[in-house]
Protein backbone atom coordinates (compact mmCIF):
# COMPACT_ATOMS: atom_id res chain seq x y z
CA UNK A 1 0.00 0.00 0.00
CA UNK A 2 1.52 3.37 -0.64
CA UNK A 3 1.71 6.22 1.21
CA UNK A 4 -1.45 8.12 -1.05
CA UNK A 5 -3.18 4.94 -0.49
CA UNK A 6 -3.38 5.34 3.64
CA UNK A 7 -3.90 8.53 3.13
CA UNK A 8 -7.03 8.28 1.66
CA UNK A 9 -7.90 5.99 3.72
CA UNK A 10 -11.06 7.21 6.40
CA UNK A 11 -9.59 8.80 9.35
CA UNK A 12 -6.42 10.41 7.42
CA UNK A 13 -7.47 13.99 8.19
CA UNK A 14 -7.62 12.85 11.76
CA UNK A 15 -4.27 11.26 11.65
CA UNK A 16 -2.66 14.18 10.33
CA UNK A 17 -4.42 17.11 12.89
CA UNK A 18 -2.42 14.61 15.26
CA UNK A 19 0.90 14.79 13.15
CA UNK A 20 0.41 18.72 13.19
CA UNK A 21 -0.50 18.76 17.01
CA UNK A 22 2.37 16.76 17.80
CA UNK A 23 5.12 18.88 15.54
CA UNK A 24 3.14 21.80 17.33
CA UNK A 25 3.97 20.64 20.64
CA UNK A 26 7.29 19.87 20.09
CA UNK A 27 8.05 23.24 18.68
CA UNK A 28 7.06 25.02 22.01
CA UNK A 29 8.46 22.56 23.70
CA UNK A 30 11.86 23.46 21.81
CA UNK A 31 12.17 19.86 20.79
CA UNK A 32 11.31 21.20 17.08
CA UNK A 33 13.14 23.22 14.45
CA UNK A 34 14.58 26.60 15.60
CA UNK A 35 12.97 28.18 13.37
CA UNK A 36 9.42 27.43 14.53
CA UNK A 37 8.49 25.98 11.22
CA UNK A 38 6.54 23.05 12.77
CA UNK A 39 4.06 25.85 14.96
CA UNK A 40 4.21 27.72 11.65
CA UNK A 41 3.02 24.64 9.94
CA UNK A 42 0.33 23.97 12.57
CA UNK A 43 -0.89 27.73 12.10
CA UNK A 44 -1.01 27.00 7.90
CA UNK A 45 -3.03 23.60 8.02
CA UNK A 46 -5.54 25.51 10.34
CA UNK A 47 -5.50 28.63 8.22
CA UNK A 48 -6.05 25.84 5.19
CA UNK A 49 -9.22 24.56 7.05
CA UNK A 50 -10.74 27.84 7.89
CA UNK A 51 -10.49 28.97 3.98
CA UNK A 52 -11.78 25.31 3.15
CA UNK A 53 -14.57 25.10 5.72
CA UNK A 54 -15.59 29.14 6.54
CA UNK A 55 -14.13 31.56 4.39
CA UNK A 56 -17.05 30.82 1.45
CA UNK A 57 -19.19 32.96 3.29
CA UNK A 58 -17.13 34.73 6.27
CA UNK A 59 -14.37 35.47 3.56
CA UNK A 60 -10.01 34.93 3.97
CA UNK A 61 -10.20 38.00 5.52
CA UNK A 62 -12.68 37.61 8.53
CA UNK A 63 -14.65 40.22 7.34
CA UNK A 64 -17.96 38.45 6.10
CA UNK A 65 -20.91 39.89 4.32
CA UNK A 66 -23.34 42.50 6.04
CA UNK A 67 -25.31 42.09 2.52
CA UNK A 68 -26.20 38.36 3.04
CA UNK A 69 -26.28 38.58 6.85
CA UNK A 70 -22.59 37.04 7.07
CA UNK A 71 -21.06 38.96 10.17
CA UNK A 72 -17.37 40.27 9.95
CA UNK A 73 -15.54 38.55 12.50
CA UNK A 74 -12.70 41.31 12.95
CA UNK A 75 -12.74 43.19 16.01
CA UNK A 76 -16.12 41.67 17.31
CA UNK A 77 -16.13 37.28 17.47
CA UNK A 78 -13.71 37.26 20.39
CA UNK A 79 -16.35 38.80 22.62
CA UNK A 80 -18.57 35.53 22.58
CA UNK A 81 -15.70 33.98 24.41
CA UNK A 82 -16.09 36.14 27.63
CA UNK A 83 -19.61 34.06 27.83
CA UNK A 84 -20.07 30.25 28.60
CA UNK A 85 -23.19 30.33 26.42
CA UNK A 86 -20.69 32.68 23.64
CA UNK A 87 -18.18 30.30 23.49
CA UNK A 88 -20.75 27.14 22.86
CA UNK A 89 -22.73 29.11 20.59
CA UNK A 90 -19.52 29.52 18.18
CA UNK A 91 -19.61 25.64 18.22
CA UNK A 92 -23.00 25.18 17.72
CA UNK A 93 -23.82 27.97 14.90
CA UNK A 94 -25.04 25.93 11.92
CA UNK A 95 -21.86 26.50 9.81
CA UNK A 96 -19.10 25.17 12.50
CA UNK A 97 -21.73 22.81 13.83
CA UNK A 98 -22.50 21.25 10.34
CA UNK A 99 -19.06 21.66 9.27
CA UNK A 100 -16.73 18.62 7.57
CA UNK A 101 -14.08 19.35 10.46
CA UNK A 102 -13.89 16.68 13.28
CA UNK A 103 -13.98 18.01 16.08
CA UNK A 104 -10.09 18.75 17.18
CA UNK A 105 -10.24 20.15 13.69
CA UNK A 106 -13.28 22.65 14.77
CA UNK A 107 -11.39 23.76 18.10
CA UNK A 108 -8.31 24.35 16.22
CA UNK A 109 -10.04 26.74 13.75
CA UNK A 110 -12.01 28.20 16.13
CA UNK A 111 -9.31 29.39 18.48
CA UNK A 112 -7.48 30.73 14.79
CA UNK A 113 -10.57 32.90 14.36
CA UNK A 114 -10.68 34.29 17.57
CA UNK A 115 -6.77 34.64 17.82
CA UNK A 116 -6.54 35.81 14.26
CA UNK A 117 -10.01 38.42 14.14
CA UNK A 118 -10.31 39.63 17.55
CA UNK A 119 -7.69 39.17 20.02
CA UNK A 120 -8.83 42.73 21.52
CA UNK A 121 -11.80 41.34 22.77
CA UNK A 122 -10.66 37.87 24.14
CA UNK A 123 -11.09 37.68 27.99
CA UNK A 124 -7.55 38.19 29.78
CA UNK A 125 -8.42 34.44 30.95
CA UNK A 126 -9.01 32.82 27.74
CA UNK A 127 -9.07 29.04 27.51
CA UNK A 128 -8.27 28.14 24.26
CA UNK A 129 -11.16 25.36 22.90
CA UNK A 130 -10.18 21.93 23.14
CA UNK A 131 -11.93 18.50 21.21
CA UNK A 132 -13.29 17.57 23.95
CA UNK A 133 -15.55 20.77 24.76
CA UNK A 134 -16.42 20.46 20.93
CA UNK A 135 -17.79 16.87 21.05
CA UNK A 136 -20.08 18.00 24.22
CA UNK A 137 -21.87 20.92 22.51
CA UNK A 138 -21.80 20.09 18.90
CA UNK A 139 -24.19 17.78 18.66
CA UNK A 140 -27.07 20.06 20.38
CA UNK A 141 -27.52 22.03 17.31
CA UNK A 142 -29.71 24.98 17.38
CA UNK A 143 -33.71 25.04 15.89
CA UNK A 144 -33.64 28.44 15.53
CA UNK A 145 -29.84 30.58 15.98
CA UNK A 146 -31.52 33.69 14.99
CA UNK A 147 -32.86 34.29 19.15
CA UNK A 148 -29.53 33.00 20.35
CA UNK A 149 -27.40 35.21 18.70
CA UNK A 150 -29.51 38.48 19.30
CA UNK A 151 -29.32 37.36 23.01
CA UNK A 152 -25.86 37.33 23.39
CA UNK A 153 -25.42 40.35 21.60
CA UNK A 154 -27.61 41.67 24.29
CA UNK A 155 -25.78 40.47 26.86
CA UNK A 156 -21.99 41.80 25.23
CA UNK A 157 -23.64 45.05 25.21
CA UNK A 158 -24.77 45.01 28.29
CA UNK A 159 -21.02 44.56 29.21
CA UNK A 160 -19.73 47.31 26.84
CA UNK A 161 -19.40 44.69 23.84
CA UNK A 162 -20.30 45.75 20.38
CA UNK A 163 -20.88 42.72 17.63
CA UNK A 164 -20.70 42.84 14.58
CA UNK A 165 -23.58 43.48 12.54
CA UNK A 166 -26.26 40.51 12.08
CA UNK A 167 -28.49 41.31 9.58
CA UNK A 168 -30.07 37.60 9.17
CA UNK A 169 -33.31 37.01 10.69
CA UNK A 170 -33.08 41.10 11.51
CA UNK A 171 -37.12 41.28 10.66
CA UNK A 172 -37.36 38.99 13.97
CA UNK A 173 -35.03 41.18 16.63
CA UNK A 174 -36.40 41.09 20.28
Amino acid sequence: MTRGMRLAGKGWRRRWAAAILLCATRAVAGEGAADGSSAAQLRQAVRADYVLQCAGCHRVDGRGSSRHGIPDFRDSVGAFARLPAGREYLIRVPGAAQSQLDNAELAAVLNWVLEEFSPAQLPADFRPYTEQEVEAARPRRYEDVVPVRHGLAKALSDQGFNLADYSYGSDRKP
